[in-house]
């Protein structure tokens, strides 16, 4: 018995070679839509290192515990990574708001949560006057935020190709 929900309608009009044809030509148009769209989202050479640089003064910046300059390094850094951010909009001319697929969303948790405990390690040698150390953490900031950024691209660029 066939359900209201079921079809075995065969129009002889539309044979299924041709809607077959049509499938396929459509799924190949999309591919070729995630690939344009793939090339066109795809981070500049220049954005990753800047982006690496505003990380780690922001890691760094308990380094100046209590004065005016943490501030200001920090407020600095900030707008730089919103000055990135429109830049990176204006070459595109997308806005990217989501991850492309688990593997990009994992590495950008991934990288969030190691520059958060930086931060924390670098307010913690603060408070206990190893302040110099802040440096390595900063420096660790800028690698995770550089070389992870590039293995967030790859993640990003395999998954909006595949469609996932």
């Amino acid at each position: 018995m066939v359900s209201n929900m079921e079809s075995h309608y065969e129009d002889s009009r539309y044979p299924a070679d041709d809607r077959n044809r049509d499938a396929r030509e459509a799924l190949g148009a999309l591919q070729s839509d995630r690939s344009a769209l793939a090339d066109r989202v795809a981070t500049p050479g220049w954005y990753y290192p800047l982006l690496a640089l505003a990380t780690a003064a922001i890691v760094g910046s308990p380094i100046g515990t209590g004065t005016i300059w943490q501030s200001l390094l920090v407020t600095f850094a900030s707008l730089g990574i919103v000055f990135l951010a429109l830049a990176y909009q204006k070459k595109t001319g997308v806005t990217i708001t989501h991850t492309a697929g688990p593997r990009s969303l994992t590495v950008a948790i991934v990288m969030g949560v190691v520059i958060v405990l930086l931060l924390g390690v670098s307010f913690a040698l603060a408070a206990t006057g190893n302040g110099v150390w802040i440096i390595a953490s900063a420096l660790a900031a800028f690698l995770v935020m550089w070389l992870g950024g590039r293995a967030y691209d790859r993640a990003f660029d395999r998954e909006l190709r595949r469609g996932r």
